[in-house]
């Protein structure tokens, strides 16, 4: 498993005109852009959920993401009436805190074939919290369970404080799989790690979860 650690700059400057209308001049201020909010799942309820994808396998599956430390899966119908429980570590989940818990979810992009999937969690209290990035695959012959026993650990990283975890998880075009974390808390990075380039938080890794280790 190979990790590099990416930079990038942005530089954006967006000049629209309601900008424009906020100037000395005056203006007309622009309407309503007509968007609604509708919702999507009006028979389905969660518990704190914080993540929401597919498995990208065309099977037309939803899964969400349950901060305590659950995936729920069901059908991606407007009047689905049941998620299942996917998958199930609040064992080893730490969410006694806002910014902790079960933060991210993504798939292998060959997880048709190969069952992998990758969470993000927190773990651990006090001097041992840390962040969790692991993977797990399906129960042999269950494509809606993943085991919880197959949890293979890519990669543990300190939480000083118990906020600015991070958690999004992504695999890019190239393959590889996209880790972003926090610059570990608390408020105003008082230590700094969001310019320090000797510790993974505050960055943006990118990890080859299909290269072994060395």
């Amino acid at each position: 498993m190979q990790i590099k650690r990416a930079y990038r700059s942005f530089f954006v400057l967006f000049c629209t005109p309601a900008l424009l209308a906020c100037g000395d001049g005056g203006g007309t201020p622009i309407g309503p852009i007509g968007v609604r909010l509708a919702e999507a799942f009006p028979n389905l309820r969660f518990t704190r959920p914080v993540f929401l994808t597919h498995s990208g396998d065309n099977t037309n599956r939803l899964f969400v993401v349950e901060q305590a430390g659950t995936i729920r899966v069901f059908p991606n119908q407007p009047q689905a009436s049941q998620a299942e429980v996917f998958l199930d570590i609040r064992d080893r989940v730490n969410d006694g805190a806002n910014e902790m818990g079960l933060l991210g979810l993504a798939f292998h992009p060959d997880f048709s074939n190969n069952g992998f999937f990758y969470v993000d969690y927190t773990t651990g209290s006090g001097g041992q919290r840390r962040t969790v990035i692991s993977r797990f695959s399906l129960v042999p012959g269950q494509p809606d369970r993943g085991d919880p026993n197959s949890e293979l650990v890519l990669l543990e990283v300190h939480q000083p404080f118990s906020n600015h975890n991070g958690g999004m998880l992504q695999f890019g075009p190239d393959g590889f799989l996209y880790i972003s974390l926090g610059d570990g808390g608390s408020a105003g990075d008082p230590q700094n790690n969001g310019q320090n380039r000797s510790t993974l938080l505050g960055a943006i890794l990118r990890i080859d979860v299909d290269t072994p280790s060395g």
